[in-house]
């Protein structure tokens, strides 16, 4: 408990208060270490070389786009990076939004909300009700 080996609670602190401090520690310390695993998550798939799409993703899109066409190995690498640094923008802010609303899940409707209100786009299949902004999914006659 919060009482050190003497037996007594430092002068000044009620056995109640050292308790909710211990666990208030204990409570950072779990989060530093869980923010620490998705750090060590994150720096392995990058050494990993992992991406999102792959080349040939980026090559089928051109060819149905535009047959018989190619694109520069350059493009492509462009391409990627840009494609990965958007997925990661919107998963970082939608996950802000999350918090932002007392939750540790991730919904569609945060991600709705930052590709809506700061990308201009919309969400296929969901729409903004008239509840300020919370997303239903659109029904289909």
């Amino acid at each position: 408990g919060g009482v050190p080996p003497g037996g007594h609670p430092p002068a000044g602190v009620r056995p109640q208060q050292a308790t909710a401090q211990q666990a208030a520690i204990a409570q950072q310390k779990q989060s530093a270490e869980e923010n620490a695993r998705i750090e060590a998550a994150k720096q392995a798939a990058n050494k990993a070389g992992s991406s999102i799409l792959a080349k040939r993703k980026i090559a089928d899109l051109v060819s149905q786009v535009s047959p018989g066409d190619t694109v520069a190995p350059e493009v492509e690498e462009v391409l990627l990076e840009i494609a990965e640094d958007f997925v990661e923008n919107v998963t970082n802010f939608a996950c802000l939004l999350a918090k932002h609303r007392n939750s540790n899940v991730l919904e569609v409707q945060d991600l709705r909300l930052h590709l809506e209100k700061n990308w201009g786009i919309k969400v296929p299949g969901y729409m903004s009700d008239d509840r300020g902004g919370a997303a239903s999914k659109a029904q289909k006659p």
